[in-house]
């Protein structure tokens, strides 16, 4: 479904960590989502070849922010609904399920980067590595 999204995040009590991402989806917003995790996983461990974490890794990301909204457009009603962080943990669990592979397959070797490692994961859901 093409809905607009905004996601608004404020990473600390100070006004000025405040930014917003806008998108044409919210599946393009979850995407980013997982995007900014993986960003500071590569920041914060420069040497490693491939990202690995747990999708509760992912669900504590957005909890440690100050403020994590998605302000999600809603035809019927010609404006932007507010969506806490429960809601978008469940949207990104439920989005990131949809990319699971149906059979596992055969990992390429990484290049290092982060959207090339989300391409290799087979799941993200449960306690499974990625």
């Amino acid at each position: 479904m093409t809905v607009h999204t905004i996601l608004l995040v404020q990473n600390t009590q100070s006004p000025g960590s405040r930014t917003y991402y806008d998108f044409n989806t919210v599946a393009e917003a979850m995407d980013q989502i997982a995007t900014l995790y993986e960003q500071r996983l590569q920041k914060e461990n420069p040497r490693l070849a491939q990202l690995q974490y747990r999708a509760q890794d992912l669900l504590q990301f957005i909890d440690n922010h100050r403020e994590f909204v998605a302000l999600v457009f809603s035809p019927a009603q010609q404006n932007y609904a507010p969506h806490d962080k429960e809601w978008i943990k469940e949207r990104l669990l439920n989005h990131l399920g949809r990319q699971q592979p149906a059979a596992p397959q055969q990992q390429q070797p990484s290049r290092g980067g982060a959207s090339s490692n989300r391409s290799n994961i087979q799941s993200r859901l449960g306690n499974q590595r990625f």
